[in-house]
C-alpha cells in the first residue's frame, strides 16, 4: 500500500503522533530489524573496547581499533551509496546482514576457543566496518518509500530511538553477560541477535525503486560523480553534512574511546560499569528520540542541527569535568543528559538529506554521508593519543570544546545553514 493511502493514515491516528510511522507495515519490519541490529551493535560496542583493553591495556590501541572500523567508509561508503541506487535495496540489506552474521559466528567461535590475538581484532573490526558501510544507505534510503514525506523525521527519530533503547538493553545486557560469562558470552550473543535482524529484514515487501541497474564500473563512477555534484549544489545537503562532520570527528570519540577509559581508569567501575554507563546514555537518548518524534520538525532543521552540535559539545565538557568529582552518580546523571542531546542530531541530518534528494539518488547522497563518518577514524585516533598524553578527562573536555567551536564556525561562515529546512 502506498505511503499516503487512507488506511495507514487512520491507523497512524490511533498510534498517536509519537509512533505514527509504525502504522506502516514495512516500516514496522524495518524498525524491528533495526532494533535487532542495534542490539547486536551495542553489545559489540561495549565488548570490543573491553577486549582491546584486556589484550593491550592501551588507550592508543583503543583509538586505532575505532579508526580501523571507519577506514572502509572512505571508499566503500561511496560505493555503497551507488549500490543502494543501482540494486534492490532489500537484497542489499539481506546480503549485508548475512555477511555480518557469518563474521560474528567466526569471531565468537575463535574467541571461545582462545584463538584471538590483537591482529584478529583489527581484521574483524575492519571487515565489520566494511559491511556496515553497505547497510546504512540502503536501509535509510527505503524510508521515504515507506512513509509519507511529513513523517520522515518521525521515522528517523523512531529509528534513532531503537538505537537508544538497545543502548540500554544491549549495553546493560553486555555488562551483565561480561560480568557472569566473560567477554566471550557477549560476542556469542551478538551472533544470536543477528538472526532476528535477518528475519525481520526478510519480511520486508518494499516495492523496488526506479533504478538503472549495474551498467559497468565507468557508469557507477559517473553515477557517483552525479551524486557529488547534486550534494555540492544543494545548500541544505552541503550545510547539514558540515554539521555531521563536526559531530563524527569530535562527538563520537566519547563512546568508543573516552567512556571505556573513564569507566576503567578514572571511575574504577569495571567492565560491567562501562556497560551501565552506556545504558544510562541510552536512557537519555530514548527520552530525546521520543521528544523528537513528537516535535517532528520540518522547518529550520539546519539551525536545530547546529545548535544540537553545540549543546552536545557543552555536555561532553560537563561529563569530562564531573569525572573529577568523587561521585559516580554525578557522572551518570551527566551522561544521561548527554544521551538526550545526541539523540537529536543524526535523525535530523538524515531526514534533511532524504527530503532534499530525489528517490533515485538517495542512496548516493547517504553514501556521501559516510565521508563524514570516516572522520570518526581521525577523531578516534587523535582521542586515543591525546588521552594517553594528557589523560582521558582533559582530552574529553578538549573534544567537547571542539564540537562547540565547530558549530559556531559553521553558523558564522555558512549562515545559510540557519535557513535549511
Amino acid at each position: 500500500m502506498a505511503p499516503g493511502s487512507a488506511q495507514p493514515q487512520e491507523r497512524s491516528q490511533r498510534y498517536g503522533s509519537i509512533f505514527a510511522s509504525l502504522a506502516y507495515r514495512d516500516f514496522t519490519y524495518l524498525w524491528l530489524g533495526q532494533i535487532a541490529h542495534a542490539g547486536a551493535l551495542w553489545v559489540d560496542m561495549v565488548a570490543r573496547p573491553l577486549l582491546v583493553l584486556a589484550l593491550t591495556g592501551s588507550a592508543v590501541h583503543l583509538g586505532l581499533v575505532i579508526a580501523v572500523r571507519t577506514v572502509p567508509s572512505f571508499g566503500l561508503g561511496l560505493v555503497a551509496g551507488v549500490v543502494a541506487d543501482s540494486f534492490n535495496r532489500r537484497t542489499v540489506l539481506i546480503t549485508t546482514k548475512l555477511i555480518v552474521l557469518l563474521l560474528a559466528i567466526i569471531f565468537a567461535v575463535a574467541l571461545v576457543l582462545d584463538w584471538i590475538v590483537l591482529w584478529h581484532v583489527y581484521l574483524f573490526t575492519f571487515l565489520r566496518g566494511a559491511t556496515q558501510a553497505f547497510d546504512q544507505p540502503a536501509r535509510r534510503a527505503m524510508v521515504p518509500s515507506i512513509v509519507p514525506k511529513h513523517l520522515v523525521t518521525n521515522a528517523m527519530a523512531l529509528s534513532s530511538g531503537s538505537m537508544q533503547v538497545m543502548r540500554i538493553f544491549g549495553a546493560g545486557g553486555a555488562g551483565l553477560l561480561i560480568a557472569f560469562g566473560g567477554i566471550e558470552a557477549a560476542f556469542v550473543a551478538v551472533a544470536a541477535i543477528y538472526v532476528a535482524a535477518i528475519f525481520f529484514t526478510w519480511r520486508l515487501q518494499v516495492p523496488d525503486h526506479v533504478r538503472k541497474g549495474y551498467r559497468g564500473v565507468n557508469s557507477m563512477l559517473g553515477d557517483l560523480a552525479e551524486g557529488f555534484r547534486f550534494a555540492w549544489s544543494t545548500p541544505s545537503i552541503r550545510g547539514i553534512m558540515m554539521v555531521a562532520g563536526g559531530y563524527f570527528t569530535f562527538g563520537t570519540a566519547f563512546i568508543f574511546v573516552f567512556a571505556p577509559l573513564l569507566a576503567l581508569q578514572v571511575l574504577d567501575i569495571g567492565n560491567s560499569g562501562f556497560g551501565y554507563l552506556m545504558a544510562a546514555m541510552g536512557a537519555g537518548g530514548v527520552v530525546g528520540s521520543l521528544a523528537l518524534a513528537v516535535f517532528n520538525p520540518r522547518k529550520m532543521r539546519g539551525l536545530i542541527a547546529a545548535g544540537t552540535l553545540a549543546l552536545v559539545g557543552l555536555l561532553l565538557v560537563v561529563v569530562g569535568a564531573t569525572s573529577y568529582v568523587d561521585s559516580v552518580f554525578v557522572v551518570f546523571a551527566a551522561v544521561v543528559v548527554l544521551g538526550l542531546g545526541q539523540s537529536w542530531l543524526i535523525p535530523i541530518v538524515n531526514a534533511t538529506i532524504l527530503d532534499s534528494a530525489p528517490e533515485d539518488m538517495r542512496g548516493r547522497i547517504l553514501g556521501l554521508l559516510s565521508l563524514d563518518r570516516a572522520t570518526a577514524m581521525f577523531g578516534g585516533a587523535v582521542a586515543g593519543f591525546l588521552a594517553a598524553g594528557i589523560g582521558p578527562q582533559m582530552a574529553q573536555m578538549f573534544f567537547g570544546a571542539a564540537c562547540v567551536a565547530t558549530a559556531v564556525l559553521i553558523v558564522v561562515f555558512y549562515p545559510s545553514i540557519t535557513q535549511v529546512d
